[in-house]
């Protein structure tokens, strides 16, 4: 304020030059903006793992490469996800990585197979992949980083094979895991080829899975056996784990050697077991996350990288066992360490880039201070100029209007004569006589206009205060309203127990307009009035017609607001709605057309027109009732688990929510129209016209019908009574199933079973 005070005190040369030191001073600033914000901006680079499943052994490779984010040059943001073991979700998961913004992807593919098409897809699209831990069926990749699994099945096999050499049996049990998965694949293969190198070893495979209590189940049935196994190799320590279980049952430790693959540090892992004397050995696995990310980071800065990089594997024994746990225990500690940091730097950062916004946007906020200070003062000069040129409109307006009401003068006596001989001949009775009452009424209305025209200047003022009481006069119209919403709200319940004509709304705050209307359409439809937009709207929703006819200048609310809110209430969404005005500008109805209009008419308007555009609409909303008809039960998902197509329309956003009530409160035999209303936030009124209007069928014969579809399915679909299924889609006893059935498609339920 007292920047605009000093402007509006100062010469006009000298407002000019402060003016044109505020555009330099706004130019350096921003200047200095964009050059401090291109001096800071950095490469991010976006790393999306694709996980296979959990286990300790993957939540230590996350830690090293969560760590790893901040331990090079280049800023790396590590996003890790997890499909739990199943191919087809880290299909989806993996294609909607490729269309995201990430710079690289690495994947450990959860089967073979599976995998390798969505491995193409994103090779097409540009986007590096690193597999890790496990292969896929496809080249169709950048980099390969992982153990040497048919390696680890070598050194596994030649301590196998020692270690029974020395036994009495000598014989060596493998336990394989999955061999849809590359490790198990590989390594079984390079354990049953050493082997077959041992003649000497009585060699056997079972092949099982990656699950520690299966894996006891395989090796509980073989030591039951009258020769049973010196040495068991598993895939896993986690395998190993559950063979040792069943070696302890068996009271055979110490006879029975156990060796697995991982060498993890921590509790229960197989260091410790190794330590303890459960395991015989346990083959390193590594993990080396840290390497994944300087791969990740050599790919996509264009430095020099190998494609196959081989992780060698060291075996655990009880000889190098306590050097070995040393070393992974102050290993692990460190990773923990830095996923902490790591944590912290996170929060640094993001309070780093909270003051750094701030920081703009003040002086973003101070330029824009600056800026709206010379506006203001040049607005002050455009209001006074627009105030003269106001004037000199309002001169020219009020000779236009003294003009008009002149000219009508003459035509208005000239219809005002007839219709005054008419009334004094008494030849009109009935609605006819009531027609020439509306006529001469308005006649004098328009001739009182006229006059008061000729005293525009006077009226202006009268208009003014008319403007500021017209809250009050709302709030009083509102309330002498109301009963009316009632009134019409009780004969519209009345209406629905019977078989009722098409009923519509008349909103117009002309009581002689509304008593024209409704001797038009009394003869075929059941009408309603209401006298503004706002009480329409209410009656709309409370009573939910079959078609409204609105004016659209209107006290309270007018009928463009009206028209929106009807279209965008999902309760009154399908409603047709016409509107009537004086405004014919093409402009006008676009802007009616805009707000939801189904039917714009311009008055004076012929009747046989108004009626003709009625009753087309109504057939219109007859065709879309017929269509939710046909699709009522049709999206009912034959699943329990299943979910119905959403579209995008309020009135299939209203039938989705309805089905899904249904479908949840099926087995409720005793549900009612009104439980349904309620979770549907709508009233028993409201649910059962808008389901009438859509589909033809009350809410109860849609229920019914929904649960003698979902009854047809399960018939086809399982092995369950007809009593079973009778009470599971909700009706109360089997026979008022059977009948409602033989009814419904022209067959008993068993009957339709054995076709």
């Amino acid at each position: 304020m007292f920047l605009g005070k000093i402007f509006l005190s100062l010469h006009h040369e000298t407002n000019q030059n402060n003016c044109l030191r505020m555009k330099k001073i706004a130019a350096l600033l921003l200047l200095l903006a964009m050059l401090t914000a291109c001096s800071q901006k950095e490469q991010t680079y976006k790393i999306a793992v694709s996980q296979c499943s959990v286990g300790n052994w993957r939540f230590k490779l996350n830690n090293e490469m969560l760590a790893a984010q901040h331990l090079y040059e280049e800023d790396v943001k590590v996003e890790i996800i997890n499909c739990f073991d199943q191919s087809d979700v880290q299909v989806r998961q993996i294609d909607s990585l490729v269309n995201s913004d990430v710079d690289l992807l690495v994947v450990a593919p959860n089967e073979y197979e599976e995998v390798a098409p969505v491995l193409r897809r994103a090779k097409e699209k540009g986007v590096p992949v690193i597999l890790f831990d496990r292969r896929a069926d496809t080249d169709d990749y950048t980099a390969f980083i992982g153990g040497d699994n048919v390696s680890v099945g070598r050194i596994a096999a030649e301590h196998a094979a020692g270690l029974a050499a020395e036994m009495a049996e000598r014989k060596v049990l493998e336990i394989a895991a999955l061999q849809s998965t590359s490790p198990s694949r590989d390594r079984h293969q390079g354990f049953e080829e050493t082997m077959r190198q041992h003649p000497e070893v009585d060699y056997e495979c079972i092949f099982g899975d990656w699950d520690d209590h299966h894996t006891q189940d395989i090796v509980q049935e073989v030591l039951k056996r009258e020769h049973r196994p010196d040495v068991i190799f598993c895939h896993s320590d986690f395998m190993a784990r559950g063979a040792y279980w069943a070696v302890r049952d068996a009271k055979l430790e110490g006879q029975v050697k156990i060796i697995g693959v991982d060498g993890l540090p921590g509790a229960d892992e197989g260091i410790e077991h190794v330590q303890q004397g459960h395991f015989a050995a346990t083959c390193v696995y590594p993990t080396h996350g840290e390497q994944i990310v300087r791969l990740a980071l050599d790919i996509l800065t264009g430095k020099p990288y190998e494609r196959q990089n081989v992780l060698p594997s060291v075996l655990i024994t009880p000889d190098n066992v306590n050097m070995v746990a040393l070393y992974g225990n102050e290993q692990m500690k460190l990773n923990n360490d830095l996923v902490t940091i790591q944590g912290k730097l996170e929060n640094y950062f993001g309070l780093y880039n909270i003051q750094s916004r701030l920081l703009w946007s003040s002086m973003a906020v101070i330029l824009l201070l600056l800026v709206a200070v010379g506006l203001t003062w040049r607005a002050r000069k455009q209001i006074k100029r627009a105030h003269r040129r106001q004037k000199a409109l309002n001169k020219e307006q009020t000779l236009f209007y003294t003009n008009a009401s002149h000219q009508l003068k003459t035509p208005l006596t000239l219809i005002a004569g007839p219709v005054k001989e008419l009334r004094e001949r008494q030849v009109l009775k009935g609605d006819d006589e009531q027609l020439l009452e509306i006529a001469d009424r308005n006649i004098r209305q328009l001739e009182d206009m006229v006059s008061n025209v000729l005293y525009f200047r006077k009226e202006v003022d009268s208009t003014m205060m008319h403007d500021n009481n017209v809250s009050q006069a709302a709030e009083e119209s509102a309330a002498d309203s109301e009963q009316l919403v009632q009134g019409e709200h009780l004969n519209m319940l009345k209406q629905d127990d019977t078989d009722e004509l098409p009923n519509i709304l008349i909103i117009d705050d002309n009581a002689d307009m509304r008593r024209y209307l409704r001797t038009l359409l009394a003869n075929n439809y059941y009408v309603m009035e209401a006298d503004d937009g706002q009480n329409g709207l209410r009656l709309a929703r409370e009573s939910v017609p079959d078609l409204i006819v609105s004016d659209v200048m209107m006290p309270v609310m007018d009928g463009l607001e009206l028209c929106q809110q009807l279209k965008e209430d999902f309760i009154t969404s399908h409603i047709p709605v016409i509107l009537l005005t004086a405004r014919s500008t093409e402009a006008q109805q676009m802007e009616g057309y805009e707000h939801g209009a189904d039917a714009y008419l311009t008055k004076p308007f012929k009747a046989e027109l108004l009626l003709s555009r009625i009753s087309n609409l109504l057939k219109s909303r007859q065709q879309l009732r017929q269509y939710f008809g046909d699709q009522s039960s049709a999206a009912l998902p034959a699943g329990e688990d299943a979910k119905p197509v959403k579209l995008t329309t309020q009135n299939s956003l209203f039938m989705d929510s309805l089905k899904e009530a249904v479908r949840n409160n099926m087995s409720n035999p005793n549900l009612k129209m009104d439980d349904l209303g309620e979770q549907l936030g709508i009233s028993r009124v409201q649910l059962y016209r808008k389901v009438k209007v859509l589909t033809g069928l009350s809410p109860i014969e849609l229920l019914r019908q929904m649960r003698l579809e979902r009854g047809k399915v399960l018939l086809n679909s399982t092995t369950k009574t007809v009593a079973e299924i009778a009470f599971e889609v909700g009706f109360g006893t089997p026979s008022y199933f059977t009948t409602c059935f033989k009814k419904q498609y022209g067959k008993l339920p068993m009957e339709y079973r054995s076709e």
